[in-house]
């Protein structure tokens, strides 16, 4: 298995088959909301709270011993947690299976309630090309916002609020159409990537 420090990929392979996986394989701007505030971590943490907070204010109304029901919306919280954070707020991915044996590309898009898949002959796979996108932020008040709360705490986002230039890898197809794998703000993970399926495929 192979990866960068930050794990935004994973490749698999042998003389027969490449796979490569990943969460970051969109172009749309995101929220404004920054990675480091607001995450699958932090949303399953505040889901859990919720939950354990309504059932707390059921379990007191129905209850004299207001200890009991701490303890048990204590319990839901916990349980709760990795149930969100597996099953509900769990990232799309992309799976992509290169075959030399089967002379396929087999791609896998899965989110929480589907799965998409195609199936693409690898001699229709003509090359790999790496574009550019600039992404602008859609809410400058939602960004001031944010960031005088964060000035206020003390804590400083490096990078929040600032355009974002995306390098985004396709796979060209001999019908003059791409599909959109991978997406990176570095250059040098997004070529390393590019090289090595490229060698793969000798493209």
């Amino acid at each position: 298995m192979k990866g960068n420090s930050s794990q935004r990929y994973s490749i698999q392979g042998t003389q027969e088959e490449l796979i490569f996986r990943t969460v970051h394989f969109t172009a749309e701007r995101g929220s404004v909301l920054h990675s480091d505030i607001y995450n699958r971590e932090l949303t399953s943490v505040l889901a859990s709270m919720m939950t354990a907070g309504c059932a707390y204010v059921l379990l007191y109304s129905g209850l004299e011993k207001s200890l009991v029901a701490y303890v048990v919306s204590a319990i839901i919280f916990v349980c709760a947690f990795p149930l969100f954070r597996t099953y509900i707020f769990k990232g799309r991915y992309i799976e992509v299976i290169f075959s030399r044996s089967a002379e396929t590309a087999v791609m896998l898009v899965a989110g929480l309630m589907n799965r998409k898949r195609e199936i693409l002959p690898l001699k229709n796979i003509t090359g790999i090309s790496v574009e550019t996108k600039k992404t602008n932020v859609e809410n400058p008040d939602g960004v001031a916002f944010v960031e005088k709360i964060s000035a206020q705490h003390g804590m400083s986002i490096p990078g929040f609020g600032e355009e974002t230039l995306l390098f985004l890898m396709k796979l060209k197809l001999s019908d003059n159409s791409d599909r959109l794998i991978y997406t990176d703000a570095s250059p040098e993970r997004i070529e390393k990537v590019r090289m090595i399926i490229s060698s793969y495929l000798n493209r």
